[in-house]
């Protein structure tokens, strides 16, 4: 029989466990080994200033930023990396194919072996990585030629045939490539020294599980949302042994008329209160999960989460009550708040405190404007 638990109570869990109270220390951030996605470029030093309270480095050593869930760039502790990387090793071609996008479709009609392609693009991207940094086109450039033709399929944008989009971004993660971190939108890429380290085991469980005590309670919907570059209309098949495996421990519960599976720490007591105001850039793993438990309102859903360009969030008692998009005009930083919510004075000028972060985690060191709505 599910529990019935209170959405507050679950909100302030989620923001004691990710920790949005802005003194964790890297190593207990256990929310890095979800990652922190950088999108757009800078999303991921905001958040991890919004949980350290510090000035964000993201050349830290025991930082890596690295193209993982769904191939996007993302922050992890780099102790995590060979969990990462058991973790999300395709199986087969199905599995490997929610990376691919429509591509996978092709590579499974052409009968090939999937997971040892993608060892063979990791292994050449290591081999013929260019110098100290290379752009995305160099190293594409440079280990297209050595790939057999299904890995290279045509490009219509390009007007080339070069390595697949999804087998290019999972080979960077096992060839120990790390993104370069900057303040640009152009990527550029470096090779870790050593070898990429993968750890022993099947750690899909794991980390569904670090999942759903991190950013649950959830449905295996949302897991697949989370780590499947398509838009899938029923679980997939190589996801599903996975988080049957966590059946014996999750628990079912009821929030808001909403049937979720939460992880046991989040029955099991309290959470202190969640900080009274924050501003999250876009994509934070705070979002992350079922949209319907953290957003009940569905045109306020719409405006959280887009296809393209989501906003940054308003975080007010442990609830989204409002976006924010930044632009810069020559000297001037300014935020635009839409809130959907009234704010009080305190809270409003707590708005005002946060775009200073936001201009300080930028760089930015003109005029900060904010136009609250």
């Amino acid at each position: 029989m599910a529990v019935e638990l209170d959405r507050t109570a679950l909100l302030a869990h989620r923001a004691r466990t990710q920790g949005l109270h802005g003194t964790a220390s890297i190593g207990d951030l256990d929310v890095l080994t979800l990652g922190l996605q950088d999108a757009a470029a800078g999303s991921a030093a905001h958040a991890l200033r919004q949980r350290t309270g510090a000035a964000p480095r993201l050349d830290r050593p025991e930082l890596a930023l690295v193209l993982t869930m769904r191939g996007s760039p993302h922050l992890h502790r780099r102790a995590d990396l060979p969990l990462l990387r058991a973790a999300l090793r395709p199986r087969d071609n199905d599995a490997l194919r929610a990376f691919l996008g429509g591509y996978g479709d092709q590579l499974i009609a052409s009968g090939a072996d999937g997971p040892a392609l993608l060892d063979q693009v990791a292994t050449e991207l290591r081999a013929v990585f260019p110098g100290d940094e290379a752009t995305k086109g160099e190293l594409s450039g440079a280990v297209t030629p050595r790939l057999p033709e299904i890995a290279r399929p045509w490009c219509e944008g390009c007007g080339v045939a070069h390595v697949a989009e999804g087998l290019f971004r999972l080979g960077t993660l096992y060839a120990g490539i790390e993104l370069v971190p900057h303040d640009g939108r152009r990527q550029r890429f470096r090779l870790a020294s050593g070898e990429p380290a993968v750890a022993k085991g099947d750690k899909t469980t794991e980390l569904l599980r670090t999942f759903l005590r991190l950013a649950g309670p959830a449905t295996l919907g949302d897991l697949v949302m989370w780590l499947d570059t398509r838009s899938v209309t029923a679980p997939p098949a190589w996801l599903r042994p996975s988080f049957d495996e966590l059946s014996g421990e999750l628990v079912e519960v009821r929030v808001g008329g909403l049937t979720l599976w939460a992880h046991p720490d989040a029955v099991a007591g309290g959470a202190p209160d969640p900080p009274p105001l924050l501003l999250l850039p876009p994509r934070d793993a705070f979002a992350l999960g079922n949209r319907a438990f953290l957003v009940p309102d569905r045109a306020v859903a719409k405006s959280v989460w887009r296809p393209v360009g989501s906003p940054g969030t308003v975080l007010v008692d442990g609830e989204i009550a409002g976006t924010w998009r930044a632009r810069q005009s020559g000297r001037v930083l300014r935020l635009t708040v839409a809130m959907h919510r009234e704010l009080t004075a305190k809270q409003r000028t707590g708005v005002e405190e946060q775009a200073e972060i936001v201009a300080a985690v930028r760089g930015h060191d003109g005029k900060t404007e904010v136009e609250l709505d």
